[in-house]
């Protein structure tokens, strides 16, 4: 924040000489701080003894003139660690525009030292005179700063830039001379602290249903130090509320005098879109100036409009796998035999899952279908009435507030909130044959067979001739799935009696071929 010590005056100007000498007053005042500091001087022990690292110096470290207005090119500021002299000379070019002038300096002060440093203005009284060597009213003069404030903390071993800008408003056109130091008095800081303190059980209402904006607060601040402190205030839950002045906006710096003990007034506003669980809030308010912060000053309370949390994320679905049941009928003319069962992991952490969408889609017509299912129902369901064919699934889910998986989550069937089965065919209806490696065997009288049923036939060699008398084979082999299979009672096994030529093949999940092959005999007069 600038502050500006003099007032202005424009008006058109000639040739300005200006040599100023701009000195650093160094008081060391050696003091330990007890609040907010760290420790100035680093102790070393060395074989039982104790030693201070090297004491360094406060002192001007650069002086740059960053940017002018009427200024004469060879106004090259010089320094030294206490001094500055500028060498300055305003000149209004021939033909310039330019009706102001002003010299614009960045300047860097580095403390070397154990100590922070307090940064004041002494007076700034120039002398002035014209061509003639009439003394010139010094307040057409003037000078600001930017990035430094009075009472001001340089800490130890860090340094600081501000920038000082000079303007010259005359009130006739004419060659002038200015005369006049300008100083910086830095002074050690002495041993103090600012301290805040919240009433308490101080309490603000911030409900809407209330018609309430703001919040009103009070808070007391002490500064011990002898110089004037600029401080903040932070409130601790800034993802609710800020802090703001009277009309709304947002709270800036505040000063506190050298040795004095105030009240000042702040506000609490919602943060916009901000959402509240409870009825009322608590947090903490701290203060924070140079370069100690977070200086605890109490807590408030904030009653707000409690709001019931709206759950707008749909349920998670994942792992969507499918499984085939045997056919719900051994009636093998029937096409519409079929059963799947998909399955999935489906959650909800917020409202829960109130639903189930289950898309189920026909590989080779395209068509989908889709079935509902309450979350009571679990996380599987089961379609009847299938033909042969390939099906794949997508499940996705509605919360309880209502909001489930939207057209481009379905569409891809591959998000957290729609998941996808792969595609696969599938089929109930199994064939029954005799395979080509059979001899002497009778065609068999039925072929067809439904998933998960068992298939019951007779064997019969082939007598058809008379010539010849065929003889059932001891033994046969039956695949399925092109698999063979072993003997036995359980799915998947089958059971044959040599004598009978009796075969009962259980649980079928696949077609079936039977090789066998029957012996004969020449019993008459043929060849």
């Amino acid at each position: 924040m600038k502050k500006k010590l003099m007032k202005e005056k424009i008006n058109d100007k000639k040739t300005i000489k200006i040599n100023i000498a701009m000195s650093i007053l160094l008081v060391v005042v050696l003091s330990f701080i007890s609040l907010g500091y760290a420790l100035y001087g680093q102790t070393l022990n060395i074989t039982g003894s104790s030693t201070f690292g090297t004491q360094g110096k406060i002192a001007i470290t650069d002086v740059t003139l960053t940017s002018s207005k009427n200024v004469r090119s060879d106004s090259i500021p010089e320094f030294t660690d206490d001094s500055v002299d500028f060498n300055l000379t305003f000149e209004k070019a021939e033909g310039s525009t330019e009706p102001n002038y002003q010299a614009v300096y960045s300047i860097t002060i580095e403390n070397d030292t154990f100590y922070n440093y307090d940064f004041n203005l002494a007076n700034f009284q120039p002398v002035i005179k014209n061509s003639s060597g009439i003394d010139v009213d010094p307040s057409y003069l003037t000078y600001s700063l930017d990035g430094i404030n009075l009472g001001d903390s340089i800490p130890a071993g860090e340094s600081v830039t501000f920038t000082l800008t000079l303007d010259f408003a005359p009130e006739e056109d004419d060659t002038y001379s200015v005369d006049g130091n300008i100083d910086t008095n830095l002074e050690e800081e002495p041993h103090g602290s600012v301290l805040g303190s919240i009433p308490d059980g101080a309490t603000g209402d911030l409900r809407e249903s209330m018609g309430n904006d703001l919040a009103a607060f009070t808070i007391n601040v002490i500064n011990s130090y002898q110089s004037p402190r600029t401080f903040t205030l932070n409130i601790g839950d800034t993802s609710h509320f800020k802090l703001v002045n009277s009309d709304g906006s947002d709270l800036g710096n505040l000063t506190i005098e050298a040795g004095t003990t105030n009240t000042y007034n702040f506000y609490v506003k919602r943060v916009d879109g901000a959402i509240f669980t409870n009825s009322s809030l608590t947090t903490n308010i701290s203060l924070s100036y140079n370069e100690v912060s977070n200086i605890n000053c109490g807590g408030i309370t904030l009653l707000v409009d409690e709001q019931e949390l709206e759950d707008k994320t749909p349920p998670l679905i994942s792992n969507v796998t499918v499984s085939q049941n045997n056919a719900t009928s051994d009636d093998t003319s029937n096409d519409n035999v079929g059963s799947l069962t998909v399955s999935w992991n489906g959650s909800d952490a917020e409202s829960g899952v109130k639903k189930y969408y289950i898309v189920l889609k026909n590989e080779s017509t395209g068509n989908e279908t889709t079935y509902q299912q309450d979350s009571s129902g679990g996380t599987s369901y089961t379609v009847n009435g299938l033909k042969d064919g390939s099906y794949s699934f997508k499940v996705y889910g509605e919360n309880n507030d209502g909001y489930k998986a939207n057209a481009s989550d379905i569409e891809s069937g591959n998000t957290d909130y729609c998941a996808s089965s792969s595609s696969e065919s599938y089929t109930w209806h199994y064939t029954v044959s005799l395979s080509t490696n059979s001899q002497y065997m009778k065609a068999l009288s039925d072929t067809k067979v439904n998933r998960g049923y068992n298939y019951t036939t007779t064997l019969q060699a082939n007598d058809d001739s008379g010539n010849y008398s065929y003889s059932l084979p001891s033994s046969i082999t039956v695949s399925m799935g092109g698999t063979n299979i072993s003997t036995g009672t359980s799915a998947g096994r089958y059971q044959y009696t040599s004598s009978s030529g009796a075969l009962t093949v259980y649980g079928v999940t696949g077609n079936i071929s039977i090789t066998a092959k029957a012996t004969r005999s020449n019993t008459g007069g043929g060849c």
